[in-house]
């Protein structure tokens, strides 16, 4: 009789054990779930904040570029406009004893213009290069500024989107988990930390790298298309 009750009561242990069993792998699977959708939305946040600083990296250092492009122009025709001048008066000068009866004043002063000539001719092609390395600059910085600012928009409508969804699911992480999400939506009145600067600059670099390789390659490939022509 005794053997007859041990063996149902046997049964139900084993029953509730593997009920009991399944409840703790139900609620292990709920956690790892809980835990891949917060890690791939945390993820996707720190692509949106990427996307953003980038965008208002480029503004930021385009705009510096078109300060300093702007006032090295205004300094390079400031000098060329100085050493004209000198070098108009120098020359004036020569002209004047290359007239004289002299005969060896004369022919010095005739070799001191062609030298004049050649020296003049030297520094000032060399500060109109500058002022086309300045110029290119500007254009770089005006460049930088307009794709800026034509990705801020976008950028941030989909980092707003981003940090709406890592929100939803931050808090339903910790409300499965226990565990506690980590602060990556920052406030309107948080600045952005200079780690963050640092990394934001770093980008708009690497970004316009990226950029003059393309122009380079297409420079490239229309100048081989022009010699198979």
């Amino acid at each position: 009789m005794k053997r007859i009750l041990i063996i149902p009561i046997l049964a139900a242990m084993c029953i509730a054990a593997s009920a009991q069993q399944t409840a703790e792998e139900k609620e292990a699977a709920k956690k790892e779930a809980a835990t891949t959708k917060y890690e791939a939305a945390k993820t996707k946040l720190a692509a949106a904040q990427r996307k953003v600083f980038v965008a208002d990296s480029l503004v930021e250092k385009g705009n510096e570029m078109i300060e300093e492009g702007k006032a090295k122009i205004k300094e390079l025709n400031e000098e060329k406009k100085t050493k004209t001048k000198e070098f108009a008066a120098e020359k004036k000068e020569y002209t004047k004893y290359a007239k004289s009866k002299d005969a060896s004043t004369a022919s010095q002063a005739e070799k001191d213009l062609k030298e004049l000539d050649k020296r003049s001719a030297a520094e000032l092609k060399a500060i109109d290069k500058e002022i086309t390395n300045a110029e290119k600059m500007v254009t770089k910085g005006e460049a930088n500024v307009s794709k800026g600012e034509a990705s801020q928009k976008t950028a941030a409508e989909a980092l707003t989107a981003a940090e709406e969804k890592y929100a939803t699911v931050a808090a339903n992480y910790e409300s499965i988990t226990g565990n506690k999400a980590e602060k990556l939506v920052a406030s309107k009145d948080e600045e952005v930390s200079s780690k963050d600067k640092k990394k934001k600059d770093k980008d708009a670099e690497e970004e316009e790298e990226e950029e003059e390789k393309k122009d380079k390659k297409k420079k490239k490939d229309k100048d081989d298309d022009e010699d198979d022509e």
